[in-house]
């Protein structure tokens, strides 16, 4: 009987790939650990990072990463010559990548990875066919490996394409962004799979194994800015959201602490009444609200008890810290939360909905037009209403 065999799958996505970075650290702080890890273009060379044990370097690369270190881009053009070169680049093929190639001399130890316990695959596209070529690392011929690994991560029409054998490759992710069938095929029994919105092709998971994604609510960024400011964050974002598939953080967008005390349960009451009062003037409020949790991506409504801390009873607090720009990137408790979006604004949200909310009398004709039309505002409004008419005693 085959034993358990635990795959990391590493999608592609340039840039975004520093986000894989933190959902490593989470993995081996929470102890699973991968017998296999599989990737494509950046999720191939982290994952050549992480199966060499690498995990510091992995964090100091993407920090001081910076474009040049990745493509070929000249220096102290204007915008408008910038633009120029890149046309020119197209028409031509694609940029050099040898910057890349000199990246990857610098970090990567082939001789490190065909030790490592962890076994390591790749994908890879044929330019003139687009099929698929899937590699694992006993598969590549020895002393080759940075030669599979640039044919990964060459970004046609963008990058030019990398050749191995008289035969020209492009980046993996025009075939297969998320290699899980390569994971099964080397053996795996259950996956983790991190998607950071690359451009690509991402196919079915047809493996039938069991399977958890790890996916931003955040945006991470386009996908050629080398940042280091950008990557520290993504990687705390990758960190955190990693923390809440283990159940160590609650929340959608935030990471929310556990707490003892009643003021999650205290607020979903009040929020709840609130619209309820709303409602009571323009019943289609309900479908607002629930338009805006459906457009942000987070839990529809609430479980049977509506004051039940969960992720559903969390949402409207973390849509309107959200539509305030409060910081994603440190966890909080919910009432931490709630005292940091009530310090995000000097004008307060609930302004816009006076008669709505029942601040003041008049016609709701015009406030449940603004509402439906920005349905996430309304929210906003709604969450800064009940938490004033919670009154200072719950915070302190």
């Amino acid at each position: 009987m085959r034993g358990e065999a635990k795959g990391l799958v590493l999608a592609g996505g340039g840039a975004k790939g520093s986000y894989q970075v933190g959902v490593y650290q989470a993995l081996r702080e929470v102890g699973w650990q991968p017998e296999l890890i599989t990737g494509t273009s950046v999720g191939a060379l982290n994952g050549a990072l992480f199966v060499m044990g690498h995990l510091a370097e992995a964090e100091q690369l993407w920090q001081t990463l910076d474009v040049h270190g990745v493509l070929e881009v000249p220096q102290g053009k204007k915008p408008e010559e910038l633009r120029d070169f890149l046309l020119d680049v197209l028409r031509s093929g694609g940029m050099n990548i040898e910057p890349l190639g000199s990246t990857i001399d610098d970090y990567l130890d082939e001789g490190v990875m065909r030790a490592s316990a962890i076994r390591y695959g790749l994908v890879m596209t044929e330019m003139n066919t687009l099929r698929s070529h899937q590699y694992t690392l006993e598969e590549i011929p020895r002393g080759r490996l940075k030669e599979y690994m640039m044919a990964s991560s060459a970004c046609f029409p963008a990058l030019r394409p990398q050749e191995i054998d008289g035969v020209k490759y492009i980046d993996g992710g025009w075939s297969d962004n998320m290699p899980m069938s390569l994971a099964a095929r080397m053996g795996a029994t259950e996956l983790i799979a991190v998607d950071i919105d690359g451009v690509g092709i991402s196919r079915p998971n047809t493996t039938g194994l069991p399977t958890r994604i790890i996916h931003s609510h955040w945006d991470l960024g386009p996908l050629f800015e080398f940042d280091g400011e950008r990557a520290r964050r993504n990687i705390k974002l990758g960190y955190l959201d990693t923390l809440r598939l283990f159940g160590r953080v609650g929340g959608t967008a935030y990471a929310i602490l556990p707490s003892e005390d009643r003021f999650l349960s205290d607020f979903a009451a009040a929020y709840r009444a609130a619209l309820t009062q709303a409602a009571g003037r323009v019943p289609t409020l309900w479908l607002t609200e629930s338009m805006a949790r459906q457009v942000k991506g987070y839990p529809p409504t609430y479980d049977k008890d509506p004051t039940a801390p969960t992720a559903a009873a969390l949402a409207p607090l973390e849509m309107a810290a959200e539509r305030m720009q409060v910081p994603p990137d440190e966890p909080m408790t919910a009432k931490l939360l709630a005292l940091t979006f009530l310090g995000s604004f000097d004008r307060d949200p609930a302004d816009r909905f006076p008669i709505l909310l029942g601040r003041q009398e008049g016609n709701v004709v015009g406030e449940a037009a603004m509402a439906a039309a920005a349905p996430e505002d309304f929210v906003t409004a709604l969450v800064s209403h009940t938490l004033s008419g919670m009154g200072t005693g719950v915070f302190w």
